[in-house]
């Protein structure tokens, strides 16, 4: 064991006091008026500036108390403001700088990182009305991941850019729906799927917040959309498979089979033609499972207007129709070659007829009501 001789001890306590009595005669308690803005301090000093522990009063009546180093707030301080709002927290070079929490007037909190005054980095707001967000900031502004809760629990957690979801993103609505996609100015924006609080879901193309381009639309019973969308609506080209077996493959608008469209039944049945409002409507032919043929106008879905009538038997009629029955004139050949030319009412002949034979010989004429040949 090494002995220290008594002069050696006494040489180094007289040492530590002076270097002790050096300090304190630099750090003083004092006051101090900034030149730039004439607000005073009162605290620490060193070299006379404000450096370690102490209180700014501000003209505009704002307050700061806490440390300083070399005349500028650094370090743990609290800064009110005269609005009420109030910081307490990191300081560096007379910034909010590190981390901090800021309390506004409107009673949202701030808590998390700074950087030179802004809310940068990660931090949480609360929000006067119970909402809250959590995640990535940069000069005020939500940007980057981030999720933000509503008071309801309702939340968003994906990307934001500029104080709005943008990016990749999950929407919860917390009442079974929900979506997962793209976002963009606050709305969905891109490629998602949506599923609906029914069971539905919906997975293709958004646009400010709308289903828009090309998408596929899945029903909780089974039926299945796949085609355009435009503003929200089936537009455009599409197919429409209904859980029965139906099937339509054609045109769309605002949601309704509208335009040149093919519809086919399970039976072997089917359209083909042009639609209006989800109905047969215009030119369009129809084929039965039975072999019965109709070419010809539609309207509203029914046989309307010129058209031509095959049935499975060799029956014939060419003439005019109105909601699905033969009314005006028309000509019936019956597969032995006979041949009418006459009129209907609601599928009744009616008025003037000519019957001919298979060569075009008249077999007799006369005049149908309802149905029945006047004189007989």
């Amino acid at each position: 064991m090494k002995l220290y001789s008594k002069k050696y001890i006494l040489t180094s306590f007289i040492m530590l006091m002076v270097s002790h009595s050096a300090f304190a005669q630099k750090v003083m308690i004092g006051n101090y008026v900034f030149p730039k803005d004439k607000s005073t301090y009162y605290g620490e000093l060193d070299g006379g500036k404000p450096h370690g522990k102490g209180k700014t009063n501000f003209k505009t009546g704002d307050v700061y108390e806490g440390e300083y180093v070399k005349g500028k707030r650094q370090g743990h301080g609290v800064y009110t403001f005269t609005d009420g709002e109030k910081y307490e927290g990191n300081w560096h070079q007379d910034h909010q700088h590190g981390k901090g929490v800021y309390y506004f007037a409107n009673n949202n909190k701030y808590d998390g990182l700074w950087y030179i005054d802004y809310q940068q980095g990660y931090g949480t707001m609360y929000y006067y009305n119970g909402d809250k967000y959590a995640g990535e900031w940069f000069q005020d502004k939500r940007q980057g991941e981030g999720t933000y809760t509503w008071a309801n629990g309702i939340y968003y957690k994906g990307g934001w850019k500029n104080d709005k979801k943008s990016g990749k993103g999950v929407f919860d609505w917390r009442d079974g729906s929900n979506y997962e996609g793209d976002m963009d100015n606050d709305m969905r924006n891109g490629n998602g799927k949506y599923t609906y609080a029914n069971g539905d879901f919906y997975t293709g193309g958004w646009k400010d917040d709308l289903m828009h381009g090309k998408g596929i639309y899945r029903f909780k019973n089974g039926d299945i959309y796949e085609g355009d969308y435009l503003n929200g609506e089936r537009t455009g080209q599409g197919i429409f498979t209904y859980s029965d077996k139906r099937k339509y493959v054609g045109q769309f608008k605002n949601g309704l089979m509208e335009g040149f469209g093919t519809y086919t039944w399970p039976d072997g049945s089917k359209y083909e033609g042009y639609w209006l409002e989800d109905k047969e409507h215009g030119r369009g032919k129809f084929t039965g499972s039975n072999g019965d043929v109709y070419d010809g106008e539609w309207v509203a879905g029914e046989m309307s207007g010129e058209g031509v009538l095959r049935l499975s038997d060799g029956t014939k009629f060419k003439g005019h129709f109105k909601e699905g029955m033969r009314n005006g004139k028309g000509i019936e050949e019956l597969p032995d070659g006979t041949r009418f030319e006459g009129s209907y009412f609601n599928d009744m002949k009616d008025g003037s007829f000519v019957e001919k034979d298979r060569n075009g010989n008249v077999i007799r004429k006369g005049i149908y009501n309802r149905g029945k040949v006047m004189g007989q």
